[in-house]
């Protein structure tokens, strides 16, 4: 055997490889419902411990419970905001008081808005920013540590297509998903030589409670969710274990998924 057909057989066996994500720690924001809550399930089913959080605890505590109801699966759900930097330096302590490690860190907690600039409720603004970036932030402030100190683990952010593309009535809430870009890459610049891979996920439409909280029309509803087949939150929970599962080797930073007949951003 040659040496270029011995480095093309390594290359393949390498290329087959699966991160196995058995036992891992994962620690998930915004678990609640929609994107979050279809992670957490995912993950779930690939053996990953998980450490939950949302806003509603009743909600979070009903995922729990559904987790839980299979064998071998391990929760920790802890309501409260990610805006509360109280709460997510609790949620860390938690997570390692109870397995030691945390493997994968999802800020995955955001808010929507849609109004014209000139319209908009300054009240909302302040939300979106503090949920979507300031949210962000602590979770990286206080989960970002335990990864760094064993030189291993994985952040996985999810961004947005509107941080590529904004539009009438949705600038904001694209300022807020460009700054998730920009608060990535730095991340990943500061950490990749430190054994944490970073990757920002940006979903096109997705059928979720988030065009109902986020105050779109009738109108655009309609065009967004019927006009085209919309991606679901499993959807985007598949792109994540993809992402994770990747050999050590390799590091998937940006992932751009839209509906396959969506033409408008």
């Amino acid at each position: 055997m040659s040496d270029g057909e011995a480095s093309a057989d390594v290359a393949s066996a390498r290329a087959d490889e699966r991160s196995d994500l058995r036992g891992k720690v994962a620690v998930i924001t915004g678990a609640g419902g929609g994107i979050g809550a279809a992670i957490a399930i995912a993950l779930s089913r690939r053996g990953v411990r998980l450490a939950l959080s949302a806003r509603r605890a009743e909600t979070l505590e009903a995922l729990a419970s559904r987790l839980r109801a299979d064998p071998g699966v391990e929760v920790l759900a802890l309501p409260g905001d990610v805006r509360d930097e109280l709460h997510i330096e609790g949620l860390i302590r938690e997570t390692l008081g109870r397995w030691g490690q945390i493997d994968v860190l999802v800020p995955n907690a955001g808010a929507g808005y849609r109004a014209p600039i000139a319209e908009g409720d300054p009240a909302r603004w302040k939300q979106l920013l503090d949920v979507n970036v300031y949210g962000v932030l602590l979770t990286l402030r206080y989960g970002m540590p335990p990864l760094l100190a064993r030189r291993s683990g994985h952040v996985v952010f999810l961004s947005s297509v509107a941080s590529r593309v904004t539009q009438a009535s949705n600038g904001v809430y694209s300022a807020t998903k460009c700054a998730v870009n920009a608060i990535a890459e730095a991340l990943r610049q500061e950490v990749t030589r430190e054994g944490v891979r970073v990757t920002w996920i940006e979903p096109g439409v997705v059928a979720t409670a988030f065009q109902d909280v986020a105050g779109y029309s009738p109108e655009l509803r309609q065009r967004l969710l019927e006009d085209q087949r919309p991606l679901t939150a499993d959807d985007i929970a598949r792109a994540v274990v993809f992402v994770l599962e990747q050999p050590a080797h390799v590091s998937i930073n940006e992932l751009l998924i839209r509906p396959s007949d969506q033409v408008s951003a």
